[in-house]
């Protein structure tokens, strides 16, 4: 179960909710929501829909389906390195790296992460109420639905962390820890070879 959150320069917002713990009542989730600059917030599973500044009505949001080959992206991919033909894969390496960036950067929030108490006032989120309530449901199903008591529990919490998207580095404070955390050791055993030497 984590919550993660990350905010671009512009002020739009990504909230992360990955709940895998079983319980009575327990709903699989893993939800994305986006906090738009202009207030707006894209909420959904699958079937998206807007909820725009001073309305609580969610209006659909008629995005045309994305063409994803038979086997899905897991079986694209497989196909695609057998078949040495990149035009296999549903998407390339590049909009993979940077569609999955932001949620090693919040993993890596985690993994320097101190354990602070289990309650409501955790998360720190005070000044931002959309992140407190998304820490709030996070706390309530950990509480009530898993029955975890306040007393004796812990939440990991993690810094805040910036990145610098140019030279995709982590910069301010927590730089030097978190940038070690952007790739494993190197290991030569493993090293790809150059073509000249093949």
């Amino acid at each position: 179960t984590m919550f993660a959150m990350a905010e671009y320069p512009n002020g739009q917002m990504v909230f992360f909710n990955v709940r895998n713990v079983n319980h009575k009542g327990y709903k699989h989730q893993v939800i994305n929501e986006y906090y738009l600059e202009d207030g707006s917030k894209i909420v959904g599973e699958g079937n998206y829909s807007i909820i725009r500044p001073g309305s609580d009505k969610a209006e659909p949001l008629k995005l045309p389906k994305g063409k994803v080959t038979p086997g899905g992206n897991w079986g694209a991919f497989i196909a695609a390195v057998r078949a040495n033909d990149p035009s296999m894969a549903n998407g390339n390496v590049e909009d993979a790296h940077y569609g999955c960036v932001m949620g090693h950067l919040m993993n890596n929030s985690y993994r320097l992460g101190k354990q602070v108490p289990f309650n409501s006032k955790a998360g720190g989120f005070a000044e931002n109420s959309d992140a407190y309530e998304h820490f709030m449901q996070l706390h309530e199903i950990m509480k009530d639905g898993v029955g975890i008591p306040e007393d004796g529990a812990e939440y990991t919490v993690g810094p805040w962390l910036t990145f610098d998207p140019e030279t995709e580095r982590h910069t301010g404070e927590f730089a030097d820890e978190a940038n070690q955390l952007l790739a494993d050791p190197h290991n030569p055993e493993f090293d790809i070879p150059k073509v000249a030497d093949v």
